[in-house]
């Protein structure tokens, strides 16, 4: 059965892995991209010409300022950091894990990429004459993602390995009883927020729109825009709710157009419970996830969810409403299960 108690707090090892995570993701990429903006802008009064800005199959074809590198390194390497703590820190919040720790190398490796590829894209135009040819980017972009797998693979092994303990246990907020000769079967929808999929919706309506008004104007590629518009319709659809069910034959849960579909039958399941679950914090995102841990589970939002245990397989779980009713129901199943045919006729299921 489901059974209460607190999350365990570990309010140390939590404050050493935020501190860390916050040097490697914000002063890091304050002193790389404090250090290359330096550089850079003693570099500048030589450039009185535009420079190269991108570069395309057939070598560069957009140009601009050189100061244009500063802002693209401060936008780069510290405006993506900062938007990357801060929807860390807001979706995370007490639930640390390896997605935290993730983004916090990431962030680390970004200002290093953006500091790479200005001072490099700016290099290879210091000695240029007017009208000269620009040389490939080939080499900085190597340079650059270089860059962000060492300084992101070091701001990944400096942060500690802390994962906040499994979430809090519920209890039913009910009795449910299950007499002699009754089937009790319990149905429930998991969904996606309405502000979620209101933003997805007017996403895939603006696509559609585009591919119409780029078919009736003629524009090459409207078909590219309308096969993205098909297949994000398809995913939507088939990732935005779930019917979750819960009968004597065991678990099932399916998407609206039927895939995809898990069904775990009672006697590969080893226990059941509801617990409290963070999206970002435990599975790094929404949708259906596989964890650092090798759990997999739907999950649409923020709150309960019933964690079913596989013999042999990893957990599945589902965020849903409800959550410790529907684990103490499938906990009775498999405990009359294990029981035998017959067992539990008459009995009362709390």
């Amino acid at each position: 059965m489901t059974s209460t108690g607190p999350r365990p707090t570990s309010a140390a090892p939590l404050r050493r892995a935020r501190l860390l995570f916050l040097v490697v993701a914000l002063l890091v990429p304050v002193v790389i991209v404090a250090a290359a903006a330096i550089v850079l802008a003693g570099w500048l009064p030589s450039f009185l010409e535009p420079v190269a800005i991108h570069w395309g199959i057939d070598g560069a074809d957009g140009f601009a300022p050189a100061s244009t590198y500063l802002w693209l390194l401060l936008g780069v390497g510290l405006g993506v950091p900062l938007l990357m703590v801060v929807t860390t820190l807001v979706a995370v919040r007490d639930q640390w894990g390896g997605a935290a720790r993730l983004m916090g190398a990431l962030a680390a490796g970004m200002s290093a990429f953006a500091a790479v590829m200005s001072l490099g894209s700016l290099w290879i135009q210091r000695d240029l004459g007017p009208g000269a040819e620009v040389p490939g980017v080939g080499g900085v972009i190597g340079a650059a993602a270089a860059g962000l797998l060492v300084v992101g693979g070091l701001a990944w092994v400096v942060q500690p390995r802390y994962r906040t303990p499994a979430g809090q246990l519920l209890a039913p907020r009910q009795d449910v009883r299950v007499g002699t000769g009754e089937r009790v079967v319990w149905l429930a929808t998991a969904t996606m927020p309405w502000g979620a999929l209101m933003l997805l919706g007017l996403v895939l309506a603006g696509m559609i729109v585009l591919a119409v008004v780029m078919l009736l104007l003629g524009v090459a590629g409207w078909w590219v825009v309308a096969l993205g518009a098909l297949v994000t319709a398809l995913a939507l659809a088939a990732t935005a709710s779930y019917r979750v069910s819960i009968t004597p034959e065991g678990f099932s849960a399916r998407s609206l157009l039927g895939r995809p579909r898990v069904d775990i039958a009672p006697d590969e399941i080893t226990g059941v419970r509801a617990i409290d679950v963070s999206p970002f914090g435990d599975f790094g995102g929404w949708g259906w996830r596989i964890s650092v841990d090798g759990r997999t589970g739907i999950v649409t939002r923020r709150g309960p969810a019933i964690e079913v245990s596989r013999r042999d397989r990893k957990p599945f779980l589902v965020t849903i409403d409800g959550a410790q009713e529907g684990a103490a129901l499938l906990q009775r199943y498999v405990e009359l299960g294990a029981e035998g045919p017959g067992a539990g006729a008459g009995e009362d299921f709390r």
